[in-house]
């Protein structure tokens, strides 16, 4: 089994180089996954200095890890905006959605970008007869905006279900080729640079300072933070107002495919389509601050592939989901010139899409009908926000916890916690009986971390930040490693 996604199944040796100087430029993007580059991408002709950043390389992030949907039909998440707000905006979000869509496959068609884009019949179902006065309130709404939908007998392939709804016109892609794609369109205009990471961004003056690897600066006027989950605490307090989700896949082989796309309502959230010659299998959709030991995810998964299609997984892989209270995204100006594209609530490669657009508009200040809709600093009534206190609760219960018993959570014998020196480390002992002794703090909010058996990194399970056995940052929102000094 490979633990790794799907995606990626080749390397690619195009690696742009690091910064090494201090630079200046007018816009500066902060992340290379698709809302970066779609925000690049839409920046490409403008007559100011644009210059593009990634810790790591260009696509190797979250959007790497999704299931490659490019979906209107988001569960039954209709009804609930519209319980959250009224018909206008869940009617704006939907067309959001679909204008995301047709942007995606233009920009593939006129590229010409090889990313294995194919148009899908989409299925929502239930295996719980009694939810079907919500599947009535969406479907409702699809006859208030003339959506072309059906409701199946069945899911077009064997599985367990009550209520089947279908819709059309929508598609899957392979999302990092279609990444590729977008950085070989933009990088004659636009300076990349990989392997470069940003520890902070401060306001000074008219510009924004931002440290690389608290080595080198970059000066810009205009700020674009796409980095999945924003690298700043201040402004907009982010971890007090979203949840950090965490997500299962299991790929493996099979003889026919079919151009579909299946989707759970209510939980636990299946994800189900093909690709190539792979059947995806998502599975266990949970807050990060529950069910700690991965072990588990990837049992059940194993499990019921097993039981369902009597296969074996070949691949395994997981990502980080930022959910926000009201089922629509964040993306928008939070201070002068400085913007955030996040919360997208699993549907990143749509989202991601359309706040190029949003942000690109607001840069140029000109009129988009989205801004309103995914304003980070939309007004919102007490009734739209109850989720925001079950989300600290969650992270502040599993933040206790672990601070009262540093050694729950760890079952393998080859994982122990340690006090050195008066500093909680996390100590890995490798099949060679080699140690490898980490801080076991995480430095985003100083949650304590947890051991990951099945890809051996440390992981926070407040906020998602994850790090290799030696402490290495693999994703944020943490800036910094988690390496013990020599002293």
């Amino acid at each position: 089994m490979k633990n790794k996604s799907i995606w990626i199944n080749k390397d690619d040796n195009d690696i742009e180089d690091s910064l090494e100087e201090n630079i200046e430029c007018d816009i500066l993007i902060v992340g290379g996954g698709i809302a970066g580059l779609s925000t690049a991408y839409y920046l490409k002709d403008s007559n100011k200095k644009v210059v593009l950043i990634d810790k790591d390389r260009i696509g190797y992030g979250a959007t790497s890890k999704n299931t490659g949907k490019l979906d209107y039909m988001q569960g039954l998440i209709y009804h609930k905006i519209e319980k959250n707000y009224n018909k206008e905006i869940a009617k704006i979000y939907l067309e959001s959605q679909k204008e995301a869509i047709n942007e995606v496959v233009n920009i593939i068609k006129k590229n010409k970008i090889n990313c294995h884009l194919e148009k899908v019949n989409s299925y929502v179902f239930s295996g719980n007869i009694n939810d079907e006065k919500d599947f009535n309130k969406e479907i409702e709404f699809y006859k208030d905006n003339n959506i072309d939908y059906k409701i199946e007998s069945s899911l077009p392939i064997s599985y367990p279900s009550s209520i089947v709804l279908s819709t059309n016109n929508n598609y899957v892609f392979n999302p990092y080729e279609y990444m590729m794609g977008l950085k070989g369109i933009i990088k004659d205009k636009i300076k990349i640079y990989e392997n470069t990471k940003c520890t902070s961004i401060d306001k000074k003056d008219d510009y924004y300072k931002c440290l690389i690897e608290d080595k080198y600066e970059i000066k810009a006027k205009y700020v674009v933070c796409a980095t999945h989950y924003p690298i700043f605490i201040v402004p907009f307090l982010i971890p007090f107002k979203t949840e950090v989700q965490n997500f299962y896949i299991g790929a493996f082989q099979v003889n026919d495919t079919k151009n579909i796309s299946i989707l759970s309502y209510n939980k636990p959230i299946i994800s189900m389509r093909y690709y190539d010659k792979y059947f995806l299998y998502g599975r266990r959709s949970h807050s990060s601050s529950t069910d700690l030991d991965i072990r588990k995810d990837l049992d059940c998964i194993k499990i019921e592939v097993k039981k369902y299609w009597n296969k074996d997984i070949e691949y395994f892989y997981h990502t980080n989901d930022i959910m926000t209270y009201d089922n629509l995204p964040f993306i928008g100006e939070i201070s002068p010139n400085l913007y955030i594209a996040t919360g997208f609530n699993k549907w990143g490669n749509t989202n991601g899409t359309i706040s190029g657009r949003v942000i690109r508009d607001l840069i140029n200040k000109k009129d988009n009908k989205y801004i309103q809709l995914f304003n980070p600093k939309r007004g919102i009534s007490l009734d739209k926000i109850k989720n925001i206190p079950l989300y600290n609760i969650k992270v502040s219960t599993r933040y206790i916890l672990n601070k009262i018993n540093p050694h729950m959570n760890y079952y393998d014998k080859n994982v122990k916690i340690k006090f050195i020196n008066g500093k909680r480390c996390g100590i890995y002992t490798d099949d060679d009986g080699k140690e490898h002794i980490v801080s076991n703090i995480c430095p985003h909010m100083k949650c304590n971390l947890i051991f990951n058996y099945v890809d051996k990194t440390w992981d926070c399970p407040c906020h998602g930040s994850r790090f290799t056995v030696d402490g290495d940052i693999i994703e944020g929102p943490s800036v910094y490693s988690i390496k013990i000094k020599e002293e």
